[in-house]
């Protein structure tokens, strides 16, 4: 029994200090991510309106790590005086304060998932030449596949200046986040450009037709969004977030390019031989019920291989998010079989976000020079806070998604920094920059008839 005694003493002693090494460089952020959220108590005695931001403001300090102190100061001072004022105000309009209260984080992460904002009928989507109807209920056939030339009056290019305080991080994240908040008339009211929740005028115009307007009812209901992943109402044959049966842009387009092939599934490979490179999309970073995406992934290396493939296209333009863990062997493994004087052309855009965003980094990292950006930029910066919990704030239930980690992707993470989220020390995915090296985007007329910039322009620069 003694000579049982020193070994497993030092087993313990060992996993101990293995213990308070993660602790040390971060793994708490693991125990407070699977504990959930800390929600304090409601507060009674007040007005619902004064309650909720009582829960907001509680539920935000308590969770939220991205914030330096002047910011938390001021998201403090903010909410304070939203308090006094929240009885004043609609539901739909005390919800944009919370995204201009979170807005003080300037960190893209921390939002409103789906903010129950009361919206009109129409789905939009910002091309290289404006902004255009891409989904409409039906009895709005004019306006489908129509320029959005006002809103209220307004220009949206003025629109979306506006907007920035209600909506941090980069342009391009605040442009496709505009696409859902210019359906609610509140948002125009917040911006001073209406004084009337229950419609939105849109003044529209399409090629060779007189400019017309049309004020659009809001819907009854606030229908379901997602800050992270609305941009499927631009896909061809797209029914999410309730909209089946509505008419869509997409369905009248020319044969489908790749990166609108084979929907609703998020995930596509082709061979292309006449560029000798194999084609991948991400449209997101989670597997589903019918696709594992580490053996899609797999399979996708694989036939680069057996193809003896000198560029690879790896399509992350709507990889929103989810699990970079699910893609943490492609990375090295694209780099590996791609030979030096190839090419990794990756494609990203305001919807390369959050893991997509990572799994972007990583193939930078491993690639390095033979990596080419082609597209738009991503939609955060290499340097932001993650890792979040989900709260819903009753009783209209608001959905937040909070900030617990940080990743950065332009440096890399340093062993001893707490902030830095405790797996990226594990798998690096330090790239320096995302900078695009070939612009690409598309114009509506691009998308009706089924061409892609990204991809011819990429052709072009293999032909070189």
């Amino acid at each position: 029994m003694r000579r049982l005694r020193i070994p497993v003493l030092a087993v313990v002693a060992a996993a101990a200090i293995a213990a308070a090494i993660l602790f040390l460089i971060g793994a708490g952020q693991l125990v407070r991510t699977a504990q959930g959220p800390q929600v304090p108590a409601a507060v009674k005695g007040v007005s619902p309106h004064r309650t909720q931001v009582v829960l907001f403001r509680d539920v935000v300090l308590a969770n939220e790590r991205s914030g330096t102190q002047a910011q938390v100061n001021a998201f403090e001072s903010f909410t304070r005086e939203l308090y006094w004022r929240s009885d004043t105000l609609s539901a739909e309009r005390l919800v944009l304060e919370y995204s201009r209260a979170l807005a003080f984080f300037d960190n893209a992460h921390s939002t409103l998932i789906d903010l129950r904002l009361k919206r009109v009928p129409l789905r939009l989507h910002w091309f290289s030449d404006g902004l255009y109807v891409v989904k409409a209920a039906p009895g709005l056939e004019p306006l489908l596949g129509a320029k959005v030339v006002g809103l209220e009056g307004r220009d949206p290019e003025e629109l979306l200046r506006l907007l920035q305080p209600y909506v941090p991080g980069v342009e391009g994240w605040r442009r496709y986040r505009s696409e859902a908040l210019f359906t609610a008339p509140a948002t125009l009211r917040a911006l001073g450009a209406s004084s009337d929740e229950s419609t939105l005028l849109v003044d529209y115009e399409k090629p060779g037709q007189a400019r017309a307007s049309l004020a659009v009812v809001v819907q009854a209901n606030p229908p379901p969004g997602d800050t992270f992943r609305e941009f499927r109402h631009l896909f061809p044959g797209d029914e999410s977030f309730e909209t089946k049966g509505w008419l869509r842009a997409g369905d009248g387009a020319a044969a489908k390019p790749l990166y609108l092939r084979d929907l609703p599934n998020p995930f596509a490979r082709a061979w292309l031989p006449e560029l000798k490179a194999e084609y991948i999309r991400l449209d997101g970073s989670n597997s589903t019920p019918q696709v594992d995406l580490p053996s899609f992934l797999d399979a996708a290396v694989d036939e680069a291989g057996a193809n003896g493939a000198k560029n690879a296209i790896v399509d992350l333009r709507f990889d929103w998010g989810g699990n970079y863990l699910l893609a943490r062997r492609f990375a090295p493994r694209i780099a590996s079989a791609i030979p030096a004087d190839g090419r990794i052309f990756v494609i990203t855009g305001p919807n390369t976000f959050s893991a997509g965003l990572i799994l972007a980094a990583r193939i930078k990292h491993f690639a390095g020079p033979r990596v080419v950006v082609v597209g738009e930029p991503a939609g955060d910066r290499l340097e932001f806070w993650a890792e979040g919990l989900d709260v819903e704030l009753p009783p209209n239930e608001p959905e937040l998604y909070i900030s617990t980690a940080k990743h950065d992707l332009a440096h890399g993470c340093r062993w001893l920094d707490r902030d830095c989220f405790v797996l990226d020390k594990f798998f690096p995915a330090a790239a320096g920059n995302l900078d695009v090296a070939i612009p690409a985007r598309n114009a509506f007329a691009d998308y009706m008839a089924g061409r892609d910039a990204a991809l011819e322009r990429i052709a072009a620069a293999i032909s070189r």
